[in-house]
């Protein structure tokens, strides 16, 4: 009977800490991961890139499940964060910067399509930029093709080989495609650029769970939660 109660209390610890990430760490479907929130989806099978037709086809089917331009621009007077955001571009020399406050303000509206549309027309206007290729990968990550988003990915590390958030992307479609070692080694490489880096221990937290290592993603969960305390931090965004 002791022992069963030592074994209970174990099992309902490992539970509390894991709620703990989890609610800390929302879905990957669910936003955009901003700099400080990540997720990690646990697993999945490994994903062919899409053909041109259908890559497509799904942003055709996005703009069909929207509102029609009508609805749109109701949509963009009526929220004054994207009316602000737009605004901003309507100077002659529009940075990255302004086209991803606009890309940000559709994703957090859920018209993913327009946000695409931003951040691809942002890099024909500004060039490359390692944030505008970070938001497309987790962009297509959201909408369910990881494979879309790698390159982007890759990108965005190749320019920014310095950036915590960057790394801890990358992490997150990888392991979207299956592959949890080369994920665990972007989200180290992020806690080695950023100690504080909570998000990135929060995913590792996740995979050591994945992989049957409960003692392991105790550890992580509890000193996750520590650093996301101590960034002050909201408990949801």
């Amino acid at each position: 009977m002791v022992h069963a109660g030592r074994r209970l209390g174990f099992v309902l610890a490992v539970t509390a800490i894991a709620g703990a990430c989890a609610s800390a760490d929302p879905s990957l479907s669910s936003r955009f991961i901003r700099q400080g929130t990540p997720s990690v989806d646990v697993g999945g099978p490994r994903q062919a890139p899409m053909r041109p037709a259908d890559r497509k086809a799904l942003l055709l089917r996005e703009r069909l499940a929207h509102p029609p331009p009508a609805a749109l621009d109701s949509l963009e007077a009526s929220d004054p964060a994207l009316r602000e955001a737009l605004a901003g571009l309507s100077t002659t020399a529009s940075s990255s910067e302004q086209y991803l406050a606009v890309a940000a303000s559709y994703v957090r509206r859920g018209v993913l399509d327009r946000a695409h549309d931003y951040l691809t027309r942002s890099l024909a206007v500004n060039g490359p930029n390692a944030a505008v290729y970070d938001a497309l990968a987790r962009l297509w990550r959201d909408w369910g093709q990881p494979g879309e988003g790698l390159p982007h990915a890759y990108r965005a590390v190749y320019l920014e080989p310095r950036s915590a958030v960057a790394h801890n992307t990358l992490g997150t479609l990888l392991y979207r495609l299956g592959r949890a070692a080369d994920a665990r080694a972007s989200f180290s490489r992020a806690l080695e650029l950023d100690a504080t880096a909570w998000y990135a221990l929060a995913n590792l937290c996740h995979v050591d769970m994945a992989a049957g290592d409960t003692l392991g993603a105790i550890d992580k969960c509890r000193r996750a939660a520590a650093l996301r305390k101590d960034a002050h931090l909201p408990d949801s965004r």
